[in-house]
């Protein structure tokens, strides 16, 4: 559905006033309720990075988007997931067998939705999540559409940049702020994976989930372990190879 710039900028501009004093939480989702409606989307919602570079809900519109949002938390599979580890939107246009769900394809279909459109968030030049809508039916995402969620985009990331310097309280701003310093050393070990086992983006950051889960550890503990090791003289261990995709955005189901 093409959407006519003036009504983005009205949809914008109708937004309330971004008081951080009255939680980020609050804010975020007066957000991700206007970005559903702008779109004519079925449910929509923002997802953060933790600590260790995973993404985590932070707010839905409704049961129906925290259920799939959760479940690509889980899964780190998705729409989402994609966009996220290439930095650049990824349009699905039917759920059922696209490469881009995995694994959650099952979890839309079962939750009546057929198609999503996932975007970055950016603060400070690089990710820090996603925007991302879905809708019942198969969906040709049209670029206004798109253009029109990466604008949302960089108002959530302008919001997330202004709670980080004002020091806001509360447990997304605490898990932003880790994130935001955890950053730079997981997206190193990830690209000194990429470069030495020819991995895209999202199966390198896999490389370093995996064993931190299994072994208990953290993924940023291993991220350090991958860059010690890179400045004496070694290297990460084992890998299958996979080919590693541009930074083009990607465009799914069609």
């Amino acid at each position: 559905m093409p959407i006519d710039p003036a009504a983005l900028v009205n949809s914008i501009g109708m937004l309330p006033a971004l008081d951080l004093d009255r939680g980020l939480g609050r804010t975020l989702q007066q957000i991700v309720d206007a970005v559903k409606a702008l779109v004519n989307a079925d449910a929509a919602g923002l997802m953060l990075a933790d600590a260790n570079g995973s993404l985590r809900w932070a707010s839905a519109t409704d049961q129906t988007a925290q259920t799939v949002e959760a479940g690509q938390e889980r899964l780190a599979q998705g729409p989402c997931a994609a966009a996220f580890a290439q930095q650049a939107p990824v349009a699905v246009r039917d759920t059922a067998g696209d490469p881009a769900c995995g694994e959650l394809a099952g979890m839309l279909l079962d939750e009546g939705l057929a198609a999503a459109l996932s975007v970055p968030v950016e603060v400070e030049g690089g990710p820090i999540g996603t925007l991302d809508v879905y809708v019942c039916a198969r969906r040709d995402w049209d670029p206004s559409e798109v253009a029109a969620l990466q604008a949302y985009a960089g108002v959530v990331g302008s919001l997330l940049a202004s709670a980080v310097a004002a020091q806001v309280q509360g447990r997304l701003a605490t898990q932003l702020q880790t994130a935001l310093e955890h950053r730079s050393t997981i997206e190193q070990a990830k690209g000194l994976l990429m470069a030495r086992y020819n991995l895209d983006a999202q199966a390198a950051f896999e490389r370093l989930r995996r064993p931190a889960r299994s072994s208990g550890r953290t993924v940023i503990e291993l991220a350090r372990e991958v860059l010690t090791q890179h400045q004496n003289g070694g290297g990460p261990q084992g890998g299958s190879r996979s080919p590693r995709p541009g930074r083009e955005p990607r465009r799914h189901g069609t």
